[in-house]
């Protein structure tokens, strides 16, 4: 006869993968990590199967495992669903995990603010990554990503496309006034970010000669809002920064937000997805119009400067 887990154990189960380790959903459960361990363990043995695999990056759930994971999302959402015993509609509660590219970082925090001003009972968590993997394995919620893999258990709702361009500060464009593509000191990313369509259409077009390279998207926007070079940016990140060679011609990137069924059944994470999405929307939108604003501008002032 097979076992049923009660909600204390899927609870635990729960915790362990929206946080991918024994110790942060201890810390998120209150209790210690060896505790969590253990009693997954019993869990286990009382199953006669393995519900996470261990690993030295953490926890990853079995296809077992998961199914408990949805058991136990589908309860959850039962309990807040549940409306107080005078007919008013219960308030949203509950945690949402996000995933999300450092890029994004301000958008996120920008919906976790206004959704948290209208629900006080929900908060948001932000994971800034860019490991597409975490919201197949269920430790996200919801994911921006600016790729679709198609999974078929996901929803992919697209968003728009991100438009690139290579930025400096001004001052750095007053110390080099003749600067040309190859000239130019360019902050360039290591591998595997060097890959990126844009990365690679740059340095086709001749902005080749990087002196600095880094491994984040944050520290390539801090070296040149210090002045150091020129950058491949998109333009959500470069505000206060001075476009150059724009001739150079990049290819815009989509981006996509991305959830599983089940969690969008929450009334709370389904709530957060609403706002996320008008958030980026709002702002590629109105990146979007900004861009062909200064285009047009630059098409009509080119008879008179050539």
């Amino acid at each position: 006869m097979a076992l049923q887990a009660n909600w204390d154990d899927l609870r635990l189960l729960l915790a362990v993968s929206r946080r991918g380790s024994f110790l942060q959903a201890g810390q998120l459960l209150g209790i210690a990590a060896s505790t969590v361990s253990r009693r997954l363990t019993q869990l286990e043995t009382a199953l006669g199967e393995p519900l996470v695999e261990r690993g030295v990056e953490g926890c990853r759930l079995t296809s077992r495992g998961q199914a408990l994971v949805d058991v136990a999302l589908a309860a959850e959402s039962g309990l807040r669903r549940q409306a107080p015993v005078d007919g008013t509609p219960a308030a949203l509660s509950g945690t949402v995990l996000v995933s999300a590219g450092e890029g994004f970082s301000a958008s996120v925090l920008e919906a976790a603010s206004r959704f948290t001003a209208q629900h006080p009972g929900c908060s948001v968590e932000l994971q800034v990554t860019t490991d597409f993997h975490k919201i197949v394995r269920g430790v996200a919620d919801i994911a921006i990503r600016t790729a679709h893999l198609g999974e078929p258990s996901l929803i992919y709702r697209g968003l728009g496309k991100l438009d690139y361009g290579v930025f400096a500060t001004a001052e750095y464009l007053q110390r080099f006034p003749a600067l040309t593509p190859a000239t130019a000191a360019s902050i360039a990313l290591l591998p595997p970010l060097d890959l990126l369509p844009q990365m690679r259409a740059a340095k086709a077009a001749g902005l080749d000669h990087a002196p600095i390279r880094v491994s984040s998207f944050a520290v390539q926007l801090e070296s040149v809002r210090r002045g150091m070079g020129v950058a491949v940016l998109p333009r959500i990140l470069a505000t206060g920064l001075s476009e150059v060679f724009q001739e150079i011609e990049l290819p815009p990137m989509e981006v996509y937000l991305v959830t599983r069924p089940q969690a969008l059944k929450q009334g709370h994470i389904q709530g957060f997805f609403g706002v996320l999405e008008g958030v980026l929307r709002n702002e590629i939108s109105s990146l979007d119009k900004q861009h062909s604003g200064i285009h047009q501008g630059l098409r009509k002032a080119q008879p008179i400067g050539m």
